[in-house]
């Protein structure tokens, strides 16, 4: 959530800020840690009490929200409202049952997120994969230790949680703030948060001169669903249809696709430029993001002629703010490597990457730090950070960046409507 904050917030504000965002990291991390040894010593310092109002009021205002939410969304809303209410009643609650069922509840959510990100760094190998596979391996050990809590007992679980969850979050920050110390003037904060799939000359590349840059007030994300681009009706498998691929009743495999458009000139399309191999043989080794797996990769020339030549996009989000020359700068970059692979640099990643590069400081006339703030009380900065996270570890897809476009579409051109009358508006035939 951080990162996407600092993203939108622009370089001006990240390299004002630095060192003030170094000391909260500081002072985050370490009242986590206080936090998190109340939880060892089994004191209560800490106002759990205050912290479950607190949750529940967060989790019925996301309730409530749902119904206005759009696709996925409205079911992230309601599964994390739920949740959310769910663990504020039983800390409310304060019995001893109500503990042991708060150690199950956030040891399996360490021990299922650690797992996957273990099993996700092994099969992907995506850079830097051997830390996030120890780190992973650290979340499956914490989410362990909830569940049988030697030498401690169940009482101090939701310390232990919280002030775990904040000594993240302050390493976090920190990370950042160092790297926000090396921001220049003219680099971006994308160029900072930037995956280390794109490389930094790729990054900082200036766009060739003489190149026309006439002004644009839309920025179009095309998307091509499994379902909705398929040549017949597929198998109804509603998730996998959405975000890995849809098969017909024939076996014809359909994945989808993604394109990014900024008319008249700028339009980010990348395929192989011949077919992958996509046996089940082959399955594991194409997942891998090495470098034996690249493949020579084909940028199409314009959204007219690629729809001509399929079939037009069934989804499109349009974004009336954005920075077109850091748009421009990503691509004048991106477009000289012409690689495909299936995991770290195929349609899907292209796209997002030029969409974070579009959007880079898109919020900073309107964000002080009262503004930056109130990001964070935004439901779908949290699903965009969820969505991110998950992707990174193991591959974009077109049914992912849909949701992910949604969700910073939604934080970008907000709804000027309260909750009460958005769910009028929706309830209205």
């Amino acid at each position: 959530m951080l990162q996407l904050a600092l993203l939108l917030t622009g370089a001006g504000f990240v390299r004002r800020n630095a060192p003030l965002l170094g000391i909260l990291g500081l002072l985050w991390g370490g009242l986590g840690v206080s936090i998190f040894i109340d939880g060892l010593q089994g004191e209560r310092h800490f106002p759990l009490h205050i912290f479950g109002i607190l949750l529940l009021l967060e989790s019925l205002a996301t309730l409530m929200l749902a119904p206005s939410g759009v696709g996925t969304q409205k079911a992230v809303f309601y599964f994390k409202g739920g949740i959310f209410c769910f663990v504020a009643l039983l800390i409310l609650s304060g019995r001893e049952s109500s503990n042991v069922l708060l150690a199950i509840v956030f040891g399996f959510a360490f021990f299922i997120t650690g797992l996957f990100v273990m099993a996700s760094a092994w099969v992907v190998r995506y850079q830097h994969w051997r830390q996030a596979f120890c780190g992973g391996f650290a979340q499956l050990l914490f989410g362990l230790f909830l569940f049988f809590p030697y030498p401690t007992h169940h009482h101090g679980t939701v310390s232990q949680f919280i002030g775990m969850i904040m000594i993240l979050g302050g390493i976090q920050c920190l990370r950042l703030a160092l790297r926000a110390f090396r921001l220049r003037d003219g680099v971006s904060v994308f160029t900072l948060l930037a995956p280390g799939g794109l490389l930094p000359e790729q990054e900082e590349a200036a766009p060739e001169p003489g190149e026309s840059t006439p002004a644009s007030d839309s920025l179009i994300v095309h998307i091509w669903t499994p379902a909705g681009s398929a040549a017949s009706p597929p198998v109804p498998r509603p998730v996998f249809n959405r975000y890995i691929a849809a098969v017909d009743a024939s076996g014809v495999i359909s994945t989808g696709h993604a394109a990014l458009e900024m008319p008249p000139d700028l339009y980010i399309s990348l395929y192989p430029a011949q077919d992958i191999d996509r046996s089940p043989s082959e399955f594991f080794n194409t997942l891998k993001a090495i470098q034996e797996n690249n493949v020579v990769g084909q940028f199409q020339k314009s959204y007219p002629s690629e729809a001509a030549a399929w079939c037009e996009s069934d989804r499109k989000i349009i974004f009336h703010d954005f920075n077109p020359e850091a748009l421009r700068r990503y691509w004048a970059g991106y477009r000289k490597v012409e690689i495909y692979n299936l995991t770290w640099r195929n349609c899907s990643s292209s796209v997002v990457y030029g969409l974070e590069a579009a959007l880079d400081g898109v919020l900073a006339r309107r964000c002080g730090w009262l503004g930056f703030l109130r990001l964070f009380l935004i439901p779908e900065l949290w699903i965009a950070a969820q969505l991110r996270k998950r992707a990174m570890t193991m591959a974009w897809t077109p049914g992912l960046a849909l949701d992910y476009a949604r969700a910073l579409h939604a934080i970008v051109h907000p709804v000027r409507l309260s909750w009460f009358r958005r769910r009028r508006q929706d309830e209205t035939p």
